[in-house]
């Protein structure tokens, strides 16, 4: 009785942890580059910048649009998003002042090869496999649903930005759609970037994570509270002690030493350890 009365009292003591941050560089990024005769498709998988925005009339006056992908594994499950902002590193385009927005992306896409060179500026270089383009999330199959990217139309963050410098997009938005990926990691399919798509000549440079100067690369801070620790019986975290659990205890009855389930250290998973289980059913 004097272990489950224990074992009930740790259970009412979880405390969330002091909130933590991490910064994350972009792992995937890339260009939507609108078809222009006589190049239909073109891309930018691993050009060393990515574009937003819409480009001169010489060019066919066409849209840019860019990705960008954040791998959260370095945040735990479970833990509560309070803060995010996305970092930036302008370094060059059209305008004084233009505006980037970030759109929450709908579907996966890819990032390949092309334009290492740095794809003829922002005109893109012929798509190498895997590659992302105005019409397809992987080259040279899967389109898009719409071309051009499908996103959401609500920006979740929108930003004055000038022609070279470091940017900074912050906004609850932001926030949400990143504890939305935590909490659904395969929902995680990063944003899409627009520019001023109003006017032609708007466009705007950014450094990719190819970029020369790592320090300028796509960055993700992330501020967020980690979830408490799990309750010894709570061997899936779920935050509740229920059937799983006692089929996982069930699972590890008998002569079980250092197993999760032999709650007095008895080397045997037995019905004391049962009885301590069910003390803190919830």
């Amino acid at each position: 009785m004097l272990l489950e009365t224990a074992f009930v009292v740790s259970l009412a003591g979880a405390s969330l942890a002091a909130p933590d941050q991490v910064t994350i560089v972009a792992d995937r990024d890339g260009t939507l580059i609108e078809p222009f005769k006589p190049n239909p498709e073109a891309s930018l998988g691993a050009s060393p910048n990515i574009f937003v925005g819409r480009i001169s009339a010489a060019g066919g006056a066409t849209l840019r649009r860019s990705l960008l992908h954040f791998s959260l594994d370095s945040i735990p499950a479970r833990s509560v998003v309070t803060e995010v902002s996305v970092v930036l590193h302008a370094d060059g385009g059209q305008g004084a002042m233009q505006p980037i927005s970030l759109h929450r992306a709908l579907s996966d896409w890819g990032e390949g090869s092309s334009g290492a060179d740095g794809g003829f500026g922002g005109s893109g270089a012929p798509p190498e496999p895997n590659d992302v383009t105005w019409s397809l999330r992987f080259w040279p199959g899967s389109p898009w649903t719409t071309p051009g990217g499908d996103f959401v139309e609500t920006a979740s963050a929108t930003l004055s930005t000038p022609m070279f410098g470091e940017c900074v997009l912050s906004s609850e938005a932001l926030a949400a759609d990143v504890q939305a990926w935590i909490d659904d990691p395969a929902s995680n399919f990063g944003w899409v970037g627009t520019g001023n798509e109003a006017v032609a000549q708007t466009t705007r440079r950014f450094v990719s994570h190819e970029g020369l100067v790592a320090e300028n690369h796509p960055r993700l801070v992330v501020t967020f509270t980690p979830p408490p620790p799990c309750a010894p019986a709570d061997f899936n975290c779920d935050g509740v002690i229920d059937g799983d659990d006692l089929g996982t205890l069930l699972g590890q009855w008998g002569d079980c030493p250092g197993c999760d389930a032999d709650f007095n250290d008895d080397g045997t998973v037995d019905g004391d350890d049962l009885g301590t289980l069910l003390g803190a059913w919830s």
